[in-house]
């Protein structure tokens, strides 16, 4: 007992003097006040002991998260008696000479809690919404109350008040183009106006408003308003653009020239770190520095498409050298803008940005501006990771500065924005297994196994495609082969997976400058595939064993390397085929050629034509099949020739063929099987091949000879068999509600169907389910193929109309799947995909892929749903809808609550909703506390289908709940907002 008493004591003694210790300080936004050991400017924490001991802080926590107090925990680090501890709040983790948490501040406010040994608060602080190097702190160290103040991190607090913010800004014209002079006025209410027209941080030493200001040329305006107690007013951008033509975006980049030019500071200039010899590492622009900016974008139309404060930095390797440098534009909390929602790039579906790169072309930047670019865009439509592009022409605080080409940023926010995953929940690789995020455990595994296996049999095929995406892996090799990258692949390479039990590697597909005979005249005759398939380092650097193992030991596998063979036959036969190449990159260079001269001149380049790309895009695929034959021994050219009759479609390897696309002649390799595949449409069934063979099968493979003519035959089929549809697709289960990979099939017709002996499959025909005998689906009913009974039996215990297992699971990237009978008579198929119009939540976000009526079109991803809860197999869809008689009729027959889009999602989504009658009708969001976060609507609505837009700035990261409620309905689902 006197031993339980003294550990008592001293606890108790700890807590006590633990309590002396306070929050005093507190930066939310910081940009230039205070900077950390690595010359970052982040969020930090001050403390003060205002005892008359000092207290040892080992095991004390900090967070900001109420219900995670002990989030980041002191190691030994104490602080004395009237003394200040500072805690930079990076998210960077770590204890040495600087404290670093594990969670940064919001600058939209949220609460900061100082916790004891045993996770008890002692101290809490709600942040409110807080300016940039403005800091909340109590007014006298240790006292209340808390204020706004002029930031004084480890020393007293200033005791000075705040009443308010300056009045903000009226301007009389908004930023854009004006074919001469304009006058600007200002107003802000009583408060003092001060204005630079260069770009210049203004305060109380510039240009003070008095006049209205004549703009004569481009300019950037950038103004402040300023009252006695009060804080500034926030600071308003302009960009005037006096007599500018051109006809490309613009962007408009504002920061103080200090920012960019400053000898010590300076990011885009030499400084007195700089080396004379090319690269001249050590340079400024070497340095990992970030500057704040504001950022204006005006389209082809110039239409402002948006303006908003970010972070600069310069961006690349070797090109940071060049006299263009490139720039990563970020969006973060500290800048009041986490991102960015706009259709930056026309056309592509991800329309949320959390950073873009302006880029000066890389390697290509003293010749044609559109190299990389152009590579990227021939397979922009295949399913590969890649980056989006469009030129434009950029001014620097009214300078005009050239043409930037901006492109997405790679980093786990593109992964997370193009397919739907967790940003904080991958595995992304460079190089030799380098961490980006996550870990290479899993990689690692995968190359343990192709060093160590045979790799020629069918369980090593089996091994590999449960952990790559094979089509994607491949596609990205032969891509790489047919440009002759000569920086690649021991440099510019990048992979990743999500952190699931199901996902599988991918590759992004970037930095191909050095492709397209940028500094040689034959690089179309280089055979770049020896180079990454024989393990011979034939560029000393470039291609060292370890960068080719993977695509080398692949290739050992037969079925693979058929695959990969075919697969240059197809882009050679397509996206690579030379006429196709020339156009696209014609199309490119026309689209800035009006720019083109200016910017030469702008950077004192010559730059070059297209002359040596076209000659590259003219010889290489002959070259390329040449290398096909020499290194696996294949035949000559031969000729395929493709027909159908109508009521189908072809797929040839990978490539599909629609009725129009046909008759259709490619080259392949004569005694290299291609693999043929006929898919009928709904209402049609396959009658057989006829010409160079002649066969029934729906799935065959062909010998290629000289020539070869092959047609597929369709015919209308009214069967009720046709009436049986794939209704709901599980294909990657979210790891807390794991089902397994299944598919549930619904009989529509007013029969009973005997389905023995039908088969369902997936895009390797070698996968296949074979339905017992004896199987009969009865009217209305439904059938779940799964692919794990015990994983799917424990989360369903209910349903007991299943069949398995099917031995294969479903790719959560996307793919073909298909059912067809014991004829092999497709009876239904489609090829869903993780990315819109199809629903992105089923992709591994826990719901499943609903069709909303059994009676639509379910090869269109429009048609389908993300389900609520994990889906409903064996039973009517959770997303039911009835289709309308009238095609004309837009009133729904039912309430109806659908899954947001996107989801995931940062800052901006949206909620689709149906009311079938009218009346009040209330739309709200709440956290998973079920507290109430936002209204979107209360009040009287119409019978209709509606779209709520939400947006979460301000929110913190988390699963929220959106509840749709009337007299007669009360329907919720959850969704994810990351930050």
């Amino acid at each position: 007992m006197y031993k339980l008493l003294i550990v008592l004591f001293i606890l108790t003694q700890s807590i006590l003097f633990g309590q002396n210790v306070v929050i005093n300080e507190i930066m939310a936004s910081n940009q230039s006040t205070l900077y950390d050991d690595d010359g970052d400017a982040p969020d930090w924490i001050e403390l003060y002991n205002t005892g008359a001991e000092a207290v040892d802080l080992s095991g004390f926590g900090l967070s900001d998260d109420t219900l995670e107090t002990q989030k980041w925990v002191f190691n030994d680090t104490s602080v004395a008696p009237g003394a200040y501890l500072i805690i930079f709040a990076s998210d960077k983790d770590r204890q040495t000479e600087y404290l670093h948490t594990n969670f940064k501040i919001s600058a939209s406010g949220e609460s900061i809690t100082l916790s004891d040994t045993g996770g008890f608060i002692i101290d809490q602080v709600d942040v409110p919404e807080i300016c940039t190097d403005i800091s909340y702190a109590r007014q006298t160290d240790g006292s209340f109350p808390w204020v706004f103040q002029t930031p004084t991190p480890g020393s007293a607090n200033t005791g000075d008040v705040f009443e308010g913010f300056a009045d903000t800004i009226a301007v009389s014209l908004p930023s854009g183009f004006y074919s001469s002079g304009i006058t600007v006025e200002l107003t802000a209410g009583d408060s003092r106006i001060f204005y630079t027209l260069d770009g210049s941080d203004p305060d109380s030493t510039c240009t003070e408003y008095t006049t209205p200001i004549n703009i004569e040329a481009t300019s950037v305006l950038k103004a402040v308003s300023l009252k006695t107690n009060y804080l500034s007013g926030p600071t308003i951008y302009r960009t005037y653009f006096i007599n500018e033509d051109t006809d490309l975006p613009v962007v408009s980049l504002i920061t103080d020239p200090y920012n960019l030019f400053d000898y010590n500071y300076g990011i885009y200039v030499d400084g007195p770190g700089w080396t004379p010899n090319p690269p001249h590492r050590g340079a400024n622009y070497w340095m990992d520095w970030e500057r704040p900016a504001h950022v204006e974008f005006f389209d082809d139309d110039k239409n402002q498409g948006f303006s908003e404060n970010c972070g600069i930095a310069i961006y690349g390797a070797w090109t940071r050298s060049y006299e263009q440098k490139s720039f990563s534009v970020k969006f973060k909390d500290s800048y009041n803008a986490d991102a960015i929602e706009y259709p930056l790039f026309p056309g592509f579906d991800v329309t949320t940005f959390k950073s873009f790169v302006l880029r000066n072309s890389g390697n290509d930047f003293y010749y044609t501006h559109i190299r990389d670019a152009m590579m990227q865009t021939l397979i922009e439509d295949l399913d590969i990771d890649y980056l989006e592009y469009r030129p434009a022409v950029t001014f620097i605080n009214g300078e005009y500065w050239g043409i930037y080409n901006i492109r997405e940023k790679i980093s786990e926010h593109y992964i997370a924005y193009r397919h739907g995953v967790d940003p904080d929940n991958i595995d992304m690789l460079e190089d030799s297994m380098k961490v980006i995020h996550g870990d290479s455990l899993h990689y690692k595994q995968l190359i343990d196994y192709v060093s160590s296996q045979n790799m020629t049999t069918d369980e090593a095929y089996n091994y590999v495609t449960e952990m790559i995406d094979l089509d994607e892996c491949l596609l990205y090799f032969a891509a790489q082969v047919y440009y002759n990258n000569q920086d690649w692949p021991a440099n510019n390479i990048k992979y990743w997976r999500e952190r699931s039990e199901n996902s599988k590697w991918r590759w992004i597909l970037y930095d191909l400058d050095f492709g397209f005979n940028l500094y040689e005249n034959t690089g179309q005759s280089e055979n770049h595939l020896y180079y990454l398939l024989s393990g011979i380092e034939t560029r000393p650097g470039s291609n060292p064993p370890w960068s080719t193992l993977l695509p080398r030991k692949l290739v050992e596998n037969p079925r693979i390397k058929n695959q990969f063979i075919n697969l240059i036959a197809d882009l050679l036969n397509t996206n690579f085929k030379s006429d196709r190449v020339i156009g696209i990159m014609n199309d490119m260079a026309d689209h800035i050629s009006g720019e083109i001269a200016s910017h030469r001149t702008k950077f004192g380049i010559g730059g070059e034509n297209l002359n040596r790309m076209t000659t590259f895009a003219q010889q290489r695929p002959n070259y390329v099949r040449g290398f096909v034959r020499d290194f696996f021994d294949a035949g000559n050219d031969g000729n395929i020739t493709l027909n159908s009759s109508e009521g189908g479609r072809i797929k040839l390897n990978s490539l599909y063929f629609e009725p129009d696309d046909l008759p259709w002649t490619g080259v392949y390799f004569q005694n290299n099987e291609v693999q043929l595949k006929a898919i009928p449409d709904n209402g049609y069934k396959f009658d057989g091949w006829s010409g160079a063979t002649t066969s029934g099968d729906a799935v065959i493979s062909l010998s290629v000879g000289s020539s070869a003519n092959i047609l597929a035959s369709f015919s209308p089929d009214s069967g009720m068999a046709k009436q049986i549809v794939i209704n709901e697709i599980n294909y990657n289960a979210s790891a807390q509600f794991d089902s397994g990979d299944w598919i549930e099939i619904y009989n529509g017709s007013s029969q009973a169907v005997d389905i023995s002996q039908w088969i369902f499959s997936d895009s390797d025909p070698a996968h296949q389910f074979i339905i017992p005998d004896g199987t009969t689906l009865e009217p209305d009913q439904y059938l779940v193929l799964i692919e794990d009974e015990d994983l799917f039996t424990s989360c369903f215990p209910e349903v007991t109309n299943y069949l398995g297992e099917t031995g294969f699971g479903l790719s959560g990237s996307g793919e073909f799947i298909v059912i067809y009978d014991e004829e092999d008579q497709f009876i239904d198929s489609l090829t869903y995909d993780d990315n819109a119009p199809w629903p992105t939540a089923p992709d591994g976000s826990g719901p499943t892929l609903e069709l909303l009526n059994p009676a639509l079109d379910n090869s269109k991803g429009e048609n389908w749903a993300a389900s609520g809860g994990n889906g409903s197999p064996g039973t009517i869809n959770t997303v039911f809808t009835s289709v309308q008689e009238s095609p004309d009729q837009n009133i729904p027959e039912i309430f109806g609550l659908y899954q947001n889009y996107p989801n995931p999602f940062n800052s901006v989504t949206h909620i689709r909703y149906s009311i079938a009658e009218k009346g009040l009708i209330t739309l709200k969001i709440y956290n998973m506390l079920g507290q109430e976060i936002a209204i979107l609507y209360n009040g009287i609505q119409q019978a209709g289908n509606y779209t709520a837009r939400f947006d979460a700035i301000g929110l913190v990261s988390g699963v929220y709940i959106y509840r749709l409620q009337s007299e007669k309905v009360d329907m919720a689902r959850k969704f994810v907002f990351i930050k």
